[in-house]
């Protein structure tokens, strides 16, 4: 084992109590410590997506790094990530019934992990992600990476966001949809705060099931994505400028990583990460009753 997977824990329990220097009790998940681990990689569309955040539903583009580039914020990760986590949990107890947005315990793994707020009075909570990740840009400038076919990117759709009076029907209309194209890279950095080697298993788990449910707006219809990490460090040595000029994408789509790779000195290796995701049953298993509160 890497010496950088030895000293993280296995599995912390952050809503368990702790003493602050004033003799009040403080929920562990509140003591953020300067240890983490970032996740770099790079995810590929496999087929067409939206990432969109303006009204007017046209493609987030923004200039960086000397091109004009699709971006795909962080949020919109980590709200698939947080849904795909809640579902992994679910299949290991039926009495898990901690749900986003609206039905958050603030008690279990998952709100312990991606945070959550609770405003009942006099039960207020708020609860900040150990999970941050970080808006990736396309390697692809958006010129090339935006479908500008008129037989793939003009899509009728009916949407019920036309105006209309107080106690009128709603109204449908009529608009246009811009697509991302298929093999889109995004270069990525995913970052776990306080991290735990149960934290890392169940993100490995998590994107895999988040790719293939898909990201951005319509996401259950589009977005799916493949994930392939090059590295799992304790440093924020690389950046997404620097991945963005290593990663290449070649005429045929695909991807040379080899220039990222070596920017990456040491690494929890590939082979450990995969084991840690294979062990992940077991962990859920012998913290069952620290995952789920309702359990204890």
């Amino acid at each position: 084992m890497s010496d950088m997977l030895e000293k993280i824990p296995e599995f912390v329990d952050f809503g368990k109590a702790t003493k602050t220097a004033d003799d009040e009790e403080l929920e562990r998940v509140y003591l953020r410590e300067n240890n983490y681990l970032a996740v770099i990689g790079y995810k590929t569309l496999e087929d067409f997506a939206r990432f969109t955040s303006s009204e007017d539903l046209s493609i987030d583009t923004i200039e960086y790094a000397g091109k004009d580039r699709v971006y795909f914020t962080g949020l919109k990760r980590r709200a698939v990530y947080r849904r795909a986590s809640e579902a992994i949990l679910r299949e290991y107890t039926s009495d898990y019934s901690c749900a986003t947005p609206d039905h958050q315990c603030m008690n279990c793994y998952n709100c312990y992990t991606y945070g959550g707020t609770n405003l009942v009075k006099g039960e207020t909570k708020s609860i900040r992600s150990r999970m941050k990740m970080t808006t990736s840009y396309s390697i692809q400038s958006s010129i090339d990476a935006v479908v500008d076919e008129d037989e793939f990117h003009i899509m009728v759709h009916r949407d019920l966001e036309m105006s209309q009076e107080e106690g009128e029907q709603e109204k449908g209309s009529i608009h246009t949809i811009t697509l991302i194209k298929p093999n889109t890279v995004f270069p990525f950095i995913d970052i776990i705060f306080n991290p735990t080697k149960f934290d890392l298993a169940m993100y490995l788990e998590t994107i895999e099931r988040g790719d293939a449910e898909g990201y951005g707006s319509k996401g259950s219809l589009l977005g799916t994505m493949s994930t392939e990490i090059l590295g799992v460090v304790d440093n924020l040595d690389v950046t997404h400028r620097d991945l963005l000029d290593a990663i290449k994408v070649k005429d045929d789509g695909k991807v040379d990583a080899s220039e990222a790779e070596k920017l990456i000195d040491e690494s929890i290796s590939k082979e450990e990460v995969e084991n840690l995701k294979d062990e992940l049953p077991e962990l859920i298993e012998k913290y069952k009753e620290k995952i789920y509160p309702d359990l204890e």
